[in-house]
């Protein structure tokens, strides 16, 4: 009987220690009342004690299903108690998958699980790392209280949604015609092109997407214009045709019409708030310099002499960009012009007169006497072409610093003079409701007569046709041989003060610096162009 009593209570003993083997503690008082869950199991409500193994555990307290506060990993030690508080935070229910399914769910370095999940996670949004292998991409999901947020991750291809406005445009992918959107596609990883058409209105697009990309892509139809800098003219292409110069809010700028943005800017360092804009600018027939006119007036209390006013002229540097020269004249100018050679700068001025000043000085070192006050001038192989208030044409050789030609042209105010691209035609555009066409003696070759005031005329660069800009806000082309009429653009939004074409399809018209716009044509149409944005 002793021995079996002795073999009990050893055997009793040893339940006690293997029954407490291992084991720690975890206490929990607060929030009161709240549900306790260990590793996803109901173990009761707080305030509660915890016997658990070593090892870690998963303990999540809830006040209501959908405020839980969860700590992950917790470590429980043998014969050591912790204390542990909680503050549940509201929580809305993530469900999400992938394919292939298994993928890593994380925030940030944070592992929230692996696909398919479901998991509650606090409200507010999320930027989620999906990952598998070396697939990853990224998503941004907005949890709301009490509800479920659901989200699919291709991970074997991108997924694309197409959207355009006007909505009746043709998608092409790839060369397959896809139709008209909204529409979603699954593309593989690559570049591929994208063409979106409607009428005569057709871009394309090159779209690089990678394995998990799921992205918003949105044509929109726009008219081109030049709004950004508030563009007005003169008008004129560079001596290589490469850029369409204008001026602008703060400078000279030049714009290359396939990108529809400004390359190259020229402006005022010493006028950084563009006090005083610039009326006129001139080229050299090497394009390397570029003069630029710009009447000083809201800056006049800078002046010594206050009575008169002066033109302020700048000559950049077209490899730098950067005034070579900045020179105030007591004058009103409204034209500027370089010699052949470049080494004179001619500057004429609206009471009829050519100054003449030395290119690296800009000292005036002669004058000559116009005749007549001018409207316009244009710049063409070494001679300046002058239209006056009185109809006249001058032609004044820079070589030899004369004036070649001088001829009556037009009975009225000439307000437009122009040279064809390859200078064989000088077109004239009139106050007397007419535009005239002459050989480079002044001869006259064609005259076209109109019933309303023509301010501006110009001819494509294949001499096919011409294009002329009139006083009630309207515009025409007429083809050259016969004067009939191509095309009309009605309700502009300023008179078309200057014209010029970019090709024998695109036309550019804009107004002056009172009304700054300057608008493209392709064919008579308003010129459009599809703008992609990726989201």
């Amino acid at each position: 009987m002793k021995r079996i009593l002795s073999f009990l209570f050893v055997f009793l003993v040893a339940l006690v220690l293997a029954s407490c083997e291992g084991k720690g503690k975890i206490v929990i008082k607060e929030p009161p009342n709240a549900d306790v869950y260990v590793n996803g199991k109901y173990v009761g409500k707080t305030p509660i004690v915890l016997e658990l193994k070593e090892g870690k555990y998963d303990i999540a307290v809830a006040t209501s299903p959908w405020d839980i506060d969860i700590k992950k990993g917790v470590q429980v030690y043998f014969d050591k108690t912790i204390e542990l508080k909680f503050h549940p935070i509201p929580r809305g229910l993530l469900v999400a998958d992938t394919k292939p399914e298994g993928a890593q769910v994380l925030e940030g370095k944070n592992l929230i699980g692996i696909t398919p999940l479901r998991e509650k996670i606090p409200v507010g949004e999320h930027e989620l790392i999906f990952k598998l292998g070396d697939v990853g991409t990224t998503r941004l999901v907005k949890i709301e209280y009490g509800k479920t947020t659901k989200i699919f991750v291709n991970l074997e291809k991108a997924v694309v949604h197409f959207y355009a406005r006007p909505s009746d445009a043709i998608l092409i992918v790839d060369g397959k015609e896809i139709g008209k959107p909204p529409v979603t596609l699954e593309l593989d990883q690559g570049i591929h092109k994208v063409t979106v058409k409607k009428g005569i209105y057709e871009d394309t697009f090159d779209l690089k997407v990678k394995k998990g990309d799921e992205i918003k892509v949105t044509y929109i139809l726009e008219p081109v214009q030049l709004p950004p800098v508030q563009a007005y003219g003169p008008l004129s292409f560079t001596p290589d045709h490469k850029y369409l110069v204008t001026m602008g809010k703060a400078g000279i700028y030049f714009w290359d019409l396939k990108k529809f943005k400004p390359q190259i800017s020229l402006y005022d360092p010493k006028d950084v708030r563009n006090f005083d804009k610039f009326i006129n600018y001139g080229i050299s027939q090497n394009g390397e310099y570029v003069a630029g006119i710009k009447p000083i007036r809201k800056l006049a209390y800078a002046l010594k002499d206050k009575s008169k006013k002066y033109d302020k002229i700048l000559v950049w540097d077209m490899k730098t960009t950067f005034p070579i020269l900045s020179k105030m004249y007591p004058m009103v100018s409204m034209a500027v012009a370089f010699s052949k050679d470049i080494s004179k700068i001619y500057y004429i001025t609206k009471d009829g007169k050519i100054k003449i000043a030395d290119f690296k000085t800009g000292n005036i070192k002669d004058e000559k006497d116009l005749g007549h006050k001018p409207t316009y001038a244009r710049y063409k192989d070494g001679l300046i072409y002058i239209a006056t208030e009185d109809g006249y044409v001058v032609v004044y050789d820079t070589i030899s610093d004369t004036i070649k030609n001088s001829k009556k042209v037009h009975n009225d105010k000439i307000n437009t003079v122009e040279v064809s691209k390859d200078g064989k035609y000088i077109i004239t555009a009139s106050h007397d409701k007419t535009v005239k066409v002459f050989d480079n003696q002044l001869n006259k070759v064609k005259e076209f007569s109109f019933d309303k005031e023509a301010l501006s005329a110009n001819i494509s660069p294949k001499n096919d046709k011409i294009a002329v800009g009139f006083s009630d806000n309207s515009a025409e082309a007429l083809n050259f041989e016969d004067g009939k009429v191509l095309y009309k653009i009605k309700n502009l939004r300023a008179p078309a003060k200057f014209v010029v074409f970019a090709n024998e399809d695109v036309l550019i018209t804009a107004s002056d610096i009172k009304n700054p716009v300057v608008t493209i044509w392709k064919n008579g149409h308003l010129l459009k162009k599809w703008i992609q944005t990726i989201e």
